[in-house]
């Protein structure tokens, strides 16, 4: 066997070991922003979905964006600005709710609901929103399913990021990172991350729950 078929033999065997991998751990935390589109209350995140090739099985969507000019939050759309259609589809085999989209530090976005922070990277928030049909920040334009706001295996939705911008100039399809918020800074495979979240069981600012969560931890 010659080097090059042993290099490749050697990235397909990490590869389908990361496709057969299941869900990569992420912990942090979500909390709303005053007076600025809607208000959720303190989140706690749990569990991350993205791209190939790096995200296993269980947690893989495919994801492609278009711009628009329909905003998602009203009161803050620069009508100069073009929004971003995020279109992603469901291919982990599982349901998911409470979905949330949480931009990277590099990444603008107008139509935050509140900051976000990742526990591997406890010293910066970054701007999140609820992925839903509710309020004043509307971001879930289209479910190719039941209209529900579950996101079901094999199904596509369509979201909007308003007034998007992005400083190393990807686009808002690029969710290939490992972790989020900080913690995927300066990723040429990331803009943004689709995170899961829980209701925290307490009010504790975002230092607080850092300085206790630094360690990760696998979801049960």
């Amino acid at each position: 066997m010659n080097s090059m078929t042993t290099i490749g033999a050697a990235a397909g065997s990490v590869m389908a070991l990361a496709a057969g991998a299941h869900a990569f751990p992420v912990q942090g935390v979500y909390q709303d922003l005053v007076g600025v589109c809607d208000d959720h209350g303190t989140q706690e995140i749990v569990e991350e979905l993205g791209t190939s090739p790096f995200f296993p099985l269980d947690e893989l969507i495919s994801a492609s964006s278009t711009p628009t000019s329909i905003p998602a939050c009203p009161p803050s759309d620069s009508p100069s600005i073009p929004n971003s259609v995020l279109i992603i589809t469901n291919l982990s085999g599982r349901s998911w709710t409470d979905l949330f989209y949480v931009a990277d530090p590099e990444t603008m976005i107008s139509n935050p609901d509140g900051l976000a922070t990742s526990f591997a990277a406890p010293g910066i928030a970054t701007q999140a929103f609820r992925i839903d049909t509710l309020g004043v920040n509307r971001t879930l334009i289209a479910e190719t399913m039941t209209p529900d706001g579950v996101f079901e295996p094999g199904e596509t939705w369509e979201v909007l990021i308003q007034d998007y911008g992005n400083a190393l100039g990807l686009p808002s399809s690029s969710l290939g990172s490992l972790d989020f918020a900080g913690a995927s800074s300066g990723d040429s495979f990331s803009s943004g991350s689709i995170v899961a979240l829980v209701p925290s069981p307490g009010t504790l600012g975002l230092a607080g729950l850092a300085g206790f969560g630094l360690a990760r931890r696998r979801r049960a």
